[in-house]
């Protein structure tokens, strides 16, 4: 599993260093405290261990379009020339690390950042040290100097692409989980299937498209299970409907005025009358193709092994989605082989789902201040303080919803 990452001079991220993470990770602040921003620089980071940290890499996982100067810190009183990111993490008790610093011109004609230096290490030995002019392979390559490696290329990928049998296990593992990283932000109406996904990626669009796809791949009417999940659990969890299935578009569920794709969610509402009971996903509630779409990221088997949501909880009432992130982490948690989640939310009742004193279930604050120059990340931990307020019936959305859980360590 990843276990820490490093970042410095990425947007208002000036010097966030060895931050340790969990299995699922829960981000929550003010608006523009630099969550979203965190969840970039795994992008950005995950895009250089890929090979090239160029637009359509940064779009397909997740990244804003920004200009370059944008991507940078540029805060008041710190500037930065480069960004340096770093992860690194164990499994089955062999280390990995990887280290990338990347600069891009204002001026460049070029959308890809370049490789200023890059630093690989297993086993706690470093193995791979790249600066502009010169490569080096340390051993068990049999150290040598490789010469130029393309500036816009990244040596880490290209090694892993080409097949080195230097490489632990653990190293082919941290660059698996960096380059297959990607950042959901489910939108409606990519949801209800009326626009389409301008990140298309299999299983899921990094907007939600593919709902319906996704969902076909692991519903099982006949045995009445989603996945692990059973067809009851996932039903529960959305209230109203007596069950779902996958169609295709047709006149007798949707108006001729409403552009579809080639398949649609269809509902049947247990409250209505029977031939007028089907439902598209066009014309159901938009919190249901949220849930759906969030026990898809854990459940599906083609999900990445690491990637985030952003905003999650959005459009689903305070009640269900307490019960969803309880249902969510579980599911992780359970996931074989292991995956790991970011999240960022400003639903308070999201905290109500996690179980603080699981060390695999991590929250986390984001804030900016006059104080600290760009984001300040600090974890909430399980103490005595969060105890004495639950034993008093307050409980983890009202302590944040009330400034208290910044001062709970």
């Amino acid at each position: 599993m990843l276990k820490k990452i490093s970042i410095r001079g990425f947007k208002s991220l000036y010097n966030l260093q060895d931050l340790e993470i969990g299995q699922v990770n829960v981000f929550i602040g003010a608006n523009g405290a630099g969550k979203s921003n965190l969840l970039e620089a795994f992008g950005m980071l995950g895009a250089a261990a890929a090979g090239r940290a160029d637009a359509r890499n940064l779009l397909e996982r997740g990244l804003r379009h920004s200009i370059p100067a944008l991507y940078k810190t540029a805060l008041k009183g710190a500037e930065a020339s480069f960004v340096i990111l770093k992860a690194s993490g164990d499994w089955d008790e062999i280390s990995a690390e990887y280290e990338v610093q990347l600069n891009r011109s204002p001026e460049s004609p070029v959308d890809a950042w370049g490789y200023e230096k890059e630093r690989l290490w297993q086993k706690n030995s470093e193995i791979l040290e790249r600066e502009l002019t010169k490569s080096i392979l340390f051993s068990p390559f049999k150290q040598r100097e490789i010469g130029h490696h393309p500036h816009r290329r990244g040596l880490f990928g290209f090694l892993v692409n080409a097949g080195s049998k230097a490489f632990e296990d653990a190293t082919i593992h941290l660059h698996t989980l960096l380059s297959s990283y990607a950042i959901f932000t489910p939108a409606t109406p990519v949801l209800r299937g009326i626009q389409p996904d301008p990140v298309p990626l299999d299983p899921l669009g990094l907007l939600g498209g593919r709902l319906a796809e996704a969902i076909e791949d692991i519903l099982d009417l006949k045995n009445r299970r989603f996945g692990r999940l059973g067809l009851d659990e996932v039903l529960n969890l959305l209230g109203w409907p007596e069950g779902f299935d996958i169609t295709a578009p047709s006149r007798e569920l949707l108006s001729p005025n409403v552009p579809s794709l080639r398949s649609v969610v269809r509902f049947k509402d247990q409250r209505m009358q029977e031939k007028r009971s089907r439902l598209s996903g066009y014309d159901a509630d938009e919190g249901s193709l949220h849930i759906l779409f969030i026990l898809l990221s854990a459940l599906h088997p083609r999900t990445p092994p690491f990637f985030a949501i952003d905003n999650f909880g959005h459009a689903i009432s305070p009640q269900t989605v307490k019960r969803l992130t309880r249902q969510f982490c579980r599911l992780m948690l359970e996931s074989e082989p292991p995956r790991q989640v970011l999240l960022t939310t400003h639903n308070p009742m999201v905290l109500d789902g996690l179980n603080l004193s699981d060390e695999r279930i991590r929250l986390f604050v984001a804030e900016r201040s006059d104080a600290d120059i760009g984001t300040k990340v600090s974890r909430v931990r399980f103490s005595d303080k969060i105890s004495e307020f639950e034993e008093k019936g307050i409980s983890l959305s009202m302590m944040w919803a009330n400034g208290l859980l910044e001062n709970s360590e």
